[in-house]
């Protein structure tokens, strides 16, 4: 009598390779022919581990990383040939996630959903922990629905969703050792679960102000660096009126004022992590789309109530 199947799992790690190349590394193994592969800030050192979990009903990936992106483009997705659902959830950390006309920042006991077959954009926005399984695309439909629905959404976190991540986080960590068929009981249970929580899907009407600012936000994310990323440049690439852009930001201080905070935002990040202690602020300042020194400086201070340098003293202190 022969054995049953097993899951093939594989551990993938930076740790014994040289620092200078662990980005490098990494994109050419782990996420190689996954899509455009980049980081947000090339100056902070780079580490990466993940445990992957292969089977015939799933790929189940729990990985834990420096901040890194991925865009899906049209030659890597017809290069792979994957009809596949993703579902995501952040055990650490903030990340995003963007397909179709819909996007959303996310972080822990989020769960977000893209499908593999289709242009994408995900990523780290900080140092992350995530758990990722996907299914072939009718199989999902099968037990949960119409994946349309679901694809480029967020579901918020809450005990429901928390459910979710306990139960894939007990079989990430119970994958070495299980057979094909166990693996095929567990996303049976994981899809039962994703079915449970679909009516508490955070999605509405795409054309709404929420999921305008929603996905804004993850351009404001994604383009943080480039200092001449405006309004005008993100209401093309949301294919808005500018009108309506600003209208979606009107409660607040504005979309000028977002993009602008979310830059001070990722600089303070970075000034209170040890890997850019070496890193001169002017240079942490270029790279988050700040040109002018003095405005920065004024800016910084009125957000955070003390400089930067002090932000990194503090930090160091």
């Amino acid at each position: 009598m022969f054995p049953p199947a097993k899951v093939l799992t594989v551990v993938e790690t930076t740790k014994h390779v040289e620092p200078v190349r662990a980005f490098e590394f990494w994109r050419n193994t782990a996420l190689k022919n996954l899509g455009i592969v980049d980081r947000p800030n090339p100056h902070e050192a780079f580490s990466a581990n993940r445990l992957a979990a292969l089977s015939a009903h799933t790929t189940l990936l729990l990985t834990e990383s420096s901040p890194v992106s991925v865009e899906g483009d049209l030659r890597h997705i017809r290069r792979a040939g994957r009809d596949e659902v993703v579902v995501s959830f952040f055990l650490s950390g903030h990340g995003y996630l963007e397909q179709g006309s819909c996007g959303h920042v996310v972080g822990v006991g989020d769960i977000g959903f893209i499908r593999l077959d289709r242009p994408f954009a995900v990523g780290g926005l900080s140092p992350y922990r995530e758990l990722r399984f996907s299914v072939p695309r009718v199989n999902f439909e099968a037990r949960v629905g119409n994946a349309d629905a679901l694809t480029g959404r967020r579901i918020r976190a809450s005990p429901s969703t928390e459910l979710l991540t306990t139960y894939m986080h007990d079989v990430a960590r119970s994958a070495t050792g299980m057979s094909e068929a166990e693996a095929g009981l567990a996303v049976e249970g994981a899809l039962h679960i994703v079915r449970s929580l679909v009516g508490d899907r955070d999605d509405g009407d795409r054309a709404s102000s929420e999921v305008l600012q929603s996905l804004a936000r993850v351009h404001i994310e994604r383009h943080s660096h480039d200092a001449s990323y405006g309004p005008r440049a993100m209401a093309a690439a949301l294919n808005v009126s500018r009108s309506k852009l600003y209208r979606a930001f009107a409660d607040g201080e504005g979309i000028a004022a977002e993009i602008r905070d979310a830059r001070l935002d990722r600089i303070h990040r970075w000034l209170t992590s040890a890997s850019n202690d070496r890193t001169p602020i002017n240079v942490l300042m270029h790279a988050c789309g700040f040109t002018d020194a003095p405005g920065f400086s004024k800016a910084f201070k009125r957000r955070f109530g003390m400089s930067a340098k002090d932000v990194r003293a503090l930090r160091q202190g």
